[in-house]
């Protein structure tokens, strides 16, 4: 049986419910006025929990964004006049000021820019040009795909599986925000444009160097192959997108070639050596393996197949393997586990894939 698990944190429902695209847009206001260290350390751990958590940040802090870049068209200050008074009156019902101001946040990013479309008419190109400009030049990849784009500096930007990213380029400053996955950059030397990507919090900044960032909702890691970059905590953001960038953060470490900076949900960043071959090894079409959790192994193997494996015993996720696999070959994976493991398969009624422990009495394979 598979079973679908959901994190309920203070009432949150299940991802896409208005609760957790609350929280995303409380989140959203607290950043954006503060920056505290304990209080980004909290929104931190909270994106964490869910990549839903992540997903609904995003779509707040990008509508609240739109929603200041719209700020003195009338239609909108008319719309947020109405808006206020409308949560100024419910909130003054409910007696606890915490949640109505959640609310409020909640109503005047996600409900306001709804309104907006639907009451602007022939205007609406215009907030969608306004979204393009936040957005920026966006590149992505599906599931068991990868490709390479060059910039418009000559920047080459390499794009693993069911990966995101947007550039804002502008005087001083060539900005990549790298959303979801994992990105190879081979950067463009220009000394009076750094090159900084943003991703999970943290920023990479570069010169001219080649580089490989890897996003996921466990982990954040930076692969340095060549040149230098510093990582930092990401700057505050800007209120609109033709704003000058905010003032860097202390550093959280400066790379050296060969050198890969990783921070977990639970552990302390570190800075540690790279087995570059491995790291890259996705440009050439392969995943390799080296005395790897077989827990771990499955969830990179997952990342390139729509079809995906699921231990059905808690047991199995500590076997070691390693070996060298071609992305989105999942049933090769497979064969490999149940030829040298005591491990069998079964199928879902959705064609994904169980392993669990081989029966004593089984036949072994071969």
């Amino acid at each position: 049986m598979k079973c679908k698990i959901a994190l309920v944190r203070d009432g949150s429902a299940e991802p896409g419910s208005r609760s957790i695209d609350e929280d995303a847009a409380r989140w959203s206001e607290i950043l954006r006025e503060s920056d505290d260290p304990t209080m980004r350390e909290a929104f931190h751990a909270w994106q964490a929990q869910s990549p839903q958590h992540a997903q609904a940040y995003a779509r707040a802090d990008a509508a609240r964004r739109l929603a200041e870049l719209l700020a003195d068209e009338p239609q909108m200050q008319s719309l947020r006049r109405e808006t206020l008074g409308r949560v100024a009156r419910g909130a003054a019902q409910r007696q606890r000021r915490q949640r109505g101001w959640a609310i409020a946040a909640s109503v005047m990013v996600f409900g306001l820019l709804g309104a907006i479309g639907l009451n602007l008419g022939n205007s609406w190109r215009m907030v969608g040009d306004a979204r393009d400009a936040l957005a920026g030049n966006v590149y992505r990849t599906g599931v068991g795909q990868r490709e390479s784009f060059v910039l418009d500096d000559g920047s080459t930007i390499t794009l693993n599986t069911d990966s995101r990213v947007s550039t804002h380029y502008r005087d001083g400053l060539r900005a990549v925000t790298l959303e979801r996955g994992q990105a190879l950059f081979k950067v463009a030397k220009d000394r009076s444009r750094p090159f900084v990507v943003t991703a999970g919090g943290r920023q990479v900044t570069a010169l001219g160097t080649e580089f490989d960032v890897y996003l996921s909702p466990r982990a954040f890691e930076v692969t340095l192959l060549e040149g230098r970059v510093t990582v930092t905590r990401a700057a505050k953001a800007a209120a609109t997108a033709s704003a000058k960038p905010a003032a860097p953060a202390a550093s959280l470490a400066e790379l050296k070639p060969g050198e890969q900076f990783v921070a977990l949900a639970a552990t302390a960043p570190q800075v540690r050596a790279a087995d570059v071959r491995r790291v890259v090894s996705w440009r050439n079409g392969q995943i390799v393996f080296e005395n790897e959790r077989l827990e771990d192994a499955v969830a990179e193997i997952n990342r390139y197949s729509q079809r995906k494996i699921v231990l059905a015993d808690a047991h199995l996720a500590s076997l070691k393997i390693s070996g060298a696999f071609n992305t989105g070959d999942t049933g090769t994976f497979v064969e490999a586990l149940t030829d040298y493991f005591p491990i069998e398969q079964d199928s879902l009624d959705n064609d994904d894939i169980v392993l669990k422990p081989r029966a004593p009495d089984a036949p072994l394979r071969g």
